[in-house]
């Protein structure tokens, strides 16, 4: 495996010529100290250089359920010149660690991993955070740390952690009680003490961190913040910039935890992602 090092971090390549997914993509590894996680580039054709975009995945059972969602949104930025790197978080999907691990701060670390690994890959001079649902409560606390990126996209976002929580519970609730009962020599599904929440691990930290976060105007002050919602949704904080509503009978992130209702980019939505990348390319600020 070869590392390409810069500063304290390490970027472990993939074999050469391996694809991923829909599209021609580049996995590899982000390599830290402490971690070791999932990341895939989406590299355009021709680009100018001077932006890309970093996906900030959803949580728990939404984000397996939208891997192939995410990855066509990123093919689609792609062929508009935006390189797109997608990465999972420390505990989820292809990274290493487990469920237990996963918090807000490692969400922090690893978004400061994959900001930089954007960086370092393809050499952009600025950077896009394309936030999604949950992740949003997270993303919230690593601006208020200070870290700064030109701008962050929320895509349909969880702005109350506390009731998100609630109704998750209520969610892992209904979906237990359709389970099977005991089976001999079959681990049971159905007691909530497991301590899992729509049939993945949660820390007792990260329930902490659902349940204080807010999304609030005061975290997002300070860089320009784009939101990509339904024209029926919540009620969303103050110092949005511009809004892009979702099309009529766009694919929705609330189906339940089943494995089997993985939704697709249909073409009202590709339209979406389209009027989206062209205004990235060519924001305000020019």
């Amino acid at each position: 495996m070869n590392a390409i090092v810069a500063g304290s971090r390490g970027i472990a390549a993939s074999p050469a010529g391996r694809t991923m997914g829909i599209d021609a993509c580049e996995p590899f590894w982000l390599d830290a100290e402490s971690r070791c996680l999932y990341a895939a580039l989406h590299r355009p054709a021709t680009a100018d250089g001077s932006l890309g975009v970093v996906f900030v995945p959803p949580l728990l059972h939404e984000q397996p359920r939208s891997r192939r969602f995410m990855t066509e949104v990123a093919s689609r930025l792609a062929a508009l010149g935006l390189p797109c790197l997608r990465f999972d978080f420390l505990g989820t999907g292809d990274s290493s660690g487990t469920g237990a691990q996963l918090d807000f701060a490692s969400m922090r670390s690893d978004l400061d991993l994959a900001v930089a690994a954007l960086r370092e890959q393809t050499g952009v001079e600025r950077v896009v955070l394309l936030v999604w649902r949950g992740a949003a409560l997270a993303m919230g606390g690593w601006l208020a740390e200070g870290r700064r990126v030109e701008t962050v996209v929320l895509w349909e976002p969880i702005t109350d952690g506390s009731a998100w929580l609630l109704e998750l519970e209520r969610a892992d609730a209904s979906e237990r009680a359709e389970r099977p009962g005991y089976r001999p020599g079959v681990p049971s599904t159905i007691d909530p003490a497991d301590g899992q929440l729509m049939g993945f691990p949660v820390s007792p930290r990260l329930r902490l961190d659902l349940a204080q976060a807010r999304l609030s105007g005061d975290t997002l002050r300070g860089v320009a913040v784009w939101a990509i919602v339904r024209p029926d949704g919540p009620h969303l904080p103050r110092g949005i910039t511009r809004m892009l509503p979702l099309p009529q009978g766009a694919p929705s992130f609330d189906g339940g935890a089943a494995m089997d209702t993985t939704f697709f980019l249909t073409p009202p939505v590709r339209h979406l992602v389209d009027e989206l990348g062209q205004a990235l390319r060519e924001p305000p600020w020019r």
